[in-house]
């Protein structure tokens, strides 16, 4: 498991993950998915966002992971819903090496038409940035992720 010395450290926290390499390939196990994934990149991140997220108290029962929205094929990384099951914080998770451009931003909002979260995260794992997105569409940027509604 040399493999795990190339991935990188990022803002999140750690956390005690369980990795396996029973088929000569590096796997993370999902606590959403229940299941072992694929070790990329962005799997990497995306496990420290929902680790995180959870920590922060966002209930992993309300968590949706890598599922398709449409016809279209778009899926998105995670999606939170509130106590009422509507869309409440929708993440875009990119490796730590993809730089967080336009392009990733609208990647995000594209996906946020369809869902209509009020929030949306968007991360590489070396940098985050959180929105609020109002029902108009407008976007205001906000320091940190919301506190998840009781």
């Amino acid at each position: 498991m040399s493999d795990l010395v190339s991935l990188p450290t990022l803002i999140f926290p750690t956390f005690e993950m369980r990795i396996s390499s029973d088929d000569g390939s590096l796997r993370i196990f999902d606590p959403v998915r229940k299941l072992h994934v694929a070790l990329t990149p962005e799997e990497w991140v995306r496990q420290h966002c929902l680790n995180w997220l959870v920590v922060k108290g966002f209930p992993m029962g309300r968590c949706s992971v890598e599922k398709v929205l449409d016809r279209s094929g778009l899926r998105f990384d995670l999606l939170w819903h509130d106590k009422d099951l509507r869309p409440f914080l929708l993440v875009e998770c990119k490796g730590a090496d993809v730089p967080i451009t336009k392009d990733a931003l609208r990647q995000s909002a594209w996906y946020n038409i369809t869902l209509k979260a009020p929030y949306v995260l968007l991360t590489n794992g070396r940098v985050a940035y959180c929105a609020h997105v109002d029902a108009d569409g407008t976007v205001d940027m906000i320091d940190d992720v919301p506190v998840y509604p009781s």
